[in-house]
């Protein structure tokens, strides 16, 4: 008899990050993310259940896009 896949085998999930510690991360307070979801700035995120997470590729995604070249 086949073996039942693992979920792991099925599905492959982006690692997800509290506010906390994507604050930590960017050196930022927890509540300029909290200001930034408001104003529908920032790194996007997912709530889940009421809470907010935030996918570590949106996050690498997101710094990416805040890059400016200098004027020479």
């Amino acid at each position: 008899m086949p073996r039942k896949p693992a979920p792991r085998d099925v599905v492959t999930l982006d690692e997800l990050m509290t506010a906390n510690e994507v604050a930590d991360v960017l050196g930022l307070a927890a509540g300029t993310l909290a200001n930034w979801r408001t104003l529908g700035l920032g790194p996007a995120y997912v709530k889940l259940g009421g809470r907010v997470r935030y996918r570590v590729s949106n996050i690498n995604d997101w710094v990416s896009s805040q890059e400016n070249e200098s004027a020479v």
